[in-house]
């Protein structure tokens, strides 16, 4: 199954990223969306980094270089100015140090090179309404074990485990803070239903501050 966030992603890389060959995702899971976009991109040097003993083997399963490595401290076995695109793909909202993978995002990538990160909007439309009525806002926890606080969820429905959540606003400037050079901008819609797609599709598109999903392209200056 195609992934949006894959798509936008492989669109960016094309749009702005001159020859893409090597590419690295940080957080790199099982593989799916590195795969996805090498395909379109036609990039054949795939590296990918997790902490998830299970996530690298499916990885690798995939073709992909698998380095065992936490973000938050860990540096990167690899040299400076190394790779075409670095990959971030709603990842950075679970590190309790995003600091340090971004220095070290920008440390593999070569000048000129595109840095694609996708997260969860702390300012999704939805969300301001819920905070408007006194919900919680989605993507956010307040417990480890329950999630509390949430329209139309129940308590016991799965905890996403992120840490940090971001505007539009926040994200550009921290990536700006860490000499990244912001691209462009893109709001990504889930088709949870038929109705709330096709209206979040359309205001994503407006207006991606007001998106579910917020993908940034920049670039190392």
């Amino acid at each position: 199954m195609s992934d949006l966030r894959a798509k936008v992603t492989a669109n960016l890389l094309l749009r702005f990223g001159g020859r893409i060959d090597r590419i690295i995702e940080l957080g790199v899971g099982n593989g799916s969306i590195l795969i996805e976009v090498a395909k379109i991109v036609g990039a054949t040097q795939l590296y990918g980094v997790d902490i998830n003993d299970k996530a690298l083997e499916e990885s690798r399963r995939k073709g992909i270089i698998t380095i065992k490595a936490d973000l938050n401290i860990d540096m990167i076995p690899l040299p400076d100015n190394y790779f075409d695109a670095v990959l971030i793909e709603e990842v950075i909202e679970r590190l309790t140090n995003p600091d340090h993978a971004l220095e070290e995002a920008y440390r593999v990538l070569k000048p000129g090179g595109l840095f694609i990160v996708t997260t969860p909007n702390l300012a999704w439309w939805v969300n301001r309404i819920v905070l408007l009525l006194g919900y919680q806002p989605y993507w956010s926890e307040v417990s480890t074990r329950y999630n509390v606080g949430k329209l139309f969820r129940s308590i016991n429905q799965p905890l996403s485990g992120h840490l940090r959540l971001y505007t539009l606003k926040a994200l550009k400037e921290l990536l700006e803070l860490h000499k990244f050079k912001v691209i462009t901008v893109k709001g990504v819609a889930y088709p949870h239903n038929k109705f709330l797609y096709l209206i979040d599709k359309a205001i994503s598109t407006l207006s991606p501050g007001f998106a579910e999903i917020i993908i940034v392209a920049a670039k190392k200056t």
